[in-house]
């Protein structure tokens, strides 16, 4: 049960609600077939008056009414014998169930059904009480062991988590902190403890906390007096690429840039994962899912708690495209890697729709294009693939599947972090008709071409070729 912040008491007062309503009902149906039954009831026995007085020996005269009062019914019995009584008794014998048949015809026939009525109510009502006791005995037992694991942090990692408490904040506050940084799942749950426990202080700071540690230990990690941890704050470029970033935090003793490595190339339970394809022809799965940015980093930090912070900051800028992407027709991988290209090919943001608007023309006719012939691609093989693969033959065939003029369309990913502009770029392009471009290194300038001819001729404008 992942979230225990559930409420046995909503469970029973649903069901209370409910038999209220049943009890209600009952009542409404016994107020409307009271008067029937009381009627019937009446019925019958003036039935049996007048059956009574029908059985009166004729030879008596029964008294006159007076205008005040009507003349009562009497019941006349004359002395006789025991025989004649016997024989009388024998005589009346067979009309008496008769009699007896009527008046359970008219009355208590009607009164059964009445307790059957209530019989059936009665195992209703039984019924809703056992279903009552099934569940909040089902709720107490399953939610009893949820937070009983919860609170003593049981099948929790024991990975450190370390985050700031600012100074004057409230229990209600550290309480969300510990939430949002994963330390703990129950709010209400911490509060309670913290009622029992009954710290005489939590202070503020830097702290380092692991989830398995239990509610008991957390507090008591919060109540002492703690040294602030040493900080440093770092600004990471568009077109970096992961083995630069590593090197970075390494160098400024965030951690290890193999630990990084390791980390980042991992799946950290985040939104956009889901959508990063696993050709399993990259270099690092996780090249180009890094938004460059500042960010601050606790000196001697884990290399998960880094990663963590690097996700959330590219799952917000992600959802931000997340539509633009789903309509161009591309997937995440290819759109990041076109963007990649673009960030490194490109020589200021306002040239990079144009120069996206080339490699996308280029892709749009294979036939003619079949590669992109991207330097930028060769220039990662060599900084990156070379120095880092295991083995020659791991080179070999990541070569195959990152260089440009060898491979056809995109290379397997990303060969660097591009930022937003690049992306919007490859999302948002120029519409040209141009197939060639190339770069004026000292001044900057980009020049565009629409044949193979006027692409050299532009080589040689750029500096970068002699004229023939």
């Amino acid at each position: 049960m992942d979230d225990l912040n559930f409420n046995v008491d909503d469970i029973i007062n649903d069901v209370n609600a409910k038999i209220k309503s049943a009890e209600k009902n009952e009542a409404d149906e016994e107020s409307v077939e009271a008067e029937p039954i009381a009627d019937t009831e009446n019925s019958s026995e003036d039935c049996e008056q007048a059956d009574n007085t029908d059985e009166k020996p004729q030879s008596q005269e029964t008294p006159e009414a007076t205008d005040d009062k009507p003349g009562p019914i009497l019941a006349f019995h004359e002395d006789k014998s025991e025989e004649d009584k016997s024989e009388e008794d024998e005589d009346k014998g067979p009309e008496k169930p008769e009699k007896q048949e009527k008046k359970s015809k008219s009355g208590k026939k009607k009164k059964k059904k009445r307790k059957k009525s209530k019989v059936n109510n009665s195992v209703f009502g039984g019924i809703i009480l056992v279903i009552v006791i099934l569940t909040v005995s089902l709720v107490l037992a399953v939610g009893g062991i949820s937070i009983g694991m919860e609170y003593y942090g049981i099948g929790k990692t024991d990975e450190d988590i370390r985050f700031n408490i600012p100074a004057g904040s409230t229990n209600s506050e550290i309480a969300d902190i510990l939430v949002n940084e994963g330390v703990i799942k129950n709010k209400k749950l911490f509060m309670l403890a913290l009622k029992f426990e009954k710290p005489a202080a939590i202070y503020p700071g830097d702290i380092t906390l692991q989830p398995s540690s239990g509610y008991s230990e957390i507090i008591e990690k919060l109540s002492q007096m703690r040294e602030s941890y040493k900080t440093v704050s770092i600004t990471f470029t568009e077109g970096e690429n992961l083995l630069d970033i590593a090197k970075k935090l390494e160098d400024n003793e965030v951690c290890t840039a193999d630990d990084f490595l390791f980390e980042f190339n991992k799946n950290q339970g985040f939104d956009f994962e889901n959508d990063v394809d696993d050709n399993g022809d990259m270099f690092y799965r996780m090249e180009g899912y890094f938004y460059p940015d500042t960010y601050e980093f606790y000196v001697n930090d884990s290399a998960g708690n880094v990663t963590k912070k690097l996700r959330e900051q590219f799952e917000k800028k992600y959802k931000t495209v997340k539509a633009k992407i789903k309509n161009s027709g591309m997937s995440l991988n290819e759109v990041m890697t076109l963007a990649s290209i673009v960030q490194l090919e490109a020589a200021s943001e306002d040239e990079m729709p144009k120069v996206a608007s080339v490699f996308l023309n280029r892709l749009d006719d294979p036939d003619t294009y079949p590669m992109l012939q991207s330097d930028t691609t060769t220039n990662y093989i060599k900084n990156v693939i070379k120095t880092e693969a295991d083995n020659t033959a791991s080179i070999e065939h990541y070569t195959e599947c990152y260089d440009t003029y060898k491979c056809k369309g995109l290379p397997a990913g990303p060969i660097c972090n591009p930022g937003m502009a690049a992306i919007n770029a490859v999302l948002e392009p120029k519409k040209t008709d141009y197939y060639y471009f190339c770069n004026n290194l000292k001044t900057g300038e980009t020049f565009y071409a629409k044949t193979l001819d006027e692409h050299e001729e532009n080589l040689v404008k750029a500096g970068l070729a002699k004229k023939k």
